[in-house]
């Protein structure tokens, strides 16, 4: 009789909040999955699945980040402008605000990926190195699996953080009072393209293109002033 309950009622050796936190790990584990697929065609965009609270399936990387890294694009024809090799890479689920650590994002951006690497290196808020660490495991996995010749000569194409869980807790406070408590996490998505890197005026084009234009006309104005009252 108890065996066949034990049938029956299997018994679940794993708790919910250790297979909880097993599926925030920042490392995804592919045990026992299929290999990825291969997606062919220039035109293809991975569709930007949100997942919600009621989903069954365990948190994954956002947007299909990884997918892009397994297009396959077809043979440049002769007289083509050669396509330049990238990299998609993400850490996910880190410990922050996002608008706190959304300036670091936008401030490699544009950077060449030595002079990022550097530029966080010397940053003060401590998740800096968890976003330099990010760019050079993109680096490496650049040359290792996507064939990129040199590894310095990378820039930073894309950048940003992206809102992931947000844990809420409370916290003990005296006369019998209690204050919540908000545990935010985000991701961190990077995108390396090979090439010289264009700096911030070639990524964003020039900060005043009207500047120049302003000013020819302003000097323009102070040649043809004529003051009143003098022998001039």
């Amino acid at each position: 009789m108890t065996s066949m309950l034990r049938k029956l009622l299997p018994q679940r050796t794993l708790s919910t909040t250790i297979t909880w936190f097993r599926a925030l790990s920042l490392t995804p584990v592919s045990h026992g999955r299929p290999p990825p697929e291969v997606f062919q065609g220039s035109n293809w965009q991975p569709p930007d699945v949100v997942q919600t609270d009621d989903d069954p399936n365990p948190p994954s990387i956002p947007d299909d980040w990884d997918k892009y890294n397994r297009v396959v694009y077809p043979p440049t024809a002769p007289g083509e402008t050669p396509r330049a090799g990238y990299v998609h890479h993400c850490r996910t689920f880190i410990r922050g605000n996002i608008k706190k650590y959304w300036f670091l994002a936008q401030m490699v951006r544009g950077m060449n990926i030595e002079e990022a690497i550097r530029q966080l290196s010397f940053h003060k808020l401590p998740t800096a190195l968890i976003m330099r660490d990010t760019l050079i495991e993109a680096q490496e996995m650049a040359v290792k699996e996507h064939n990129i010749e040199y590894k310095s000569n990378l820039w930073v194409s894309q950048s940003y953080t992206k809102r992931a869980l947000i844990i809420k807790g409370l916290r003990r406070r005296p006369k019998y009072s209690y204050t919540a408590i908000h545990y935010r996490y985000f991701h961190y998505m990077v995108r390396l393209e090979e090439g010289p890197a264009p700096g911030k005026e070639g990524l964003y084009g020039p900060k005043y293109p009207e500047l120049n234009v302003r000013i020819q006309k302003r000097l323009e104005q102070l040649d043809d002033r004529k003051l009143l009252g003098t022998i001039a």
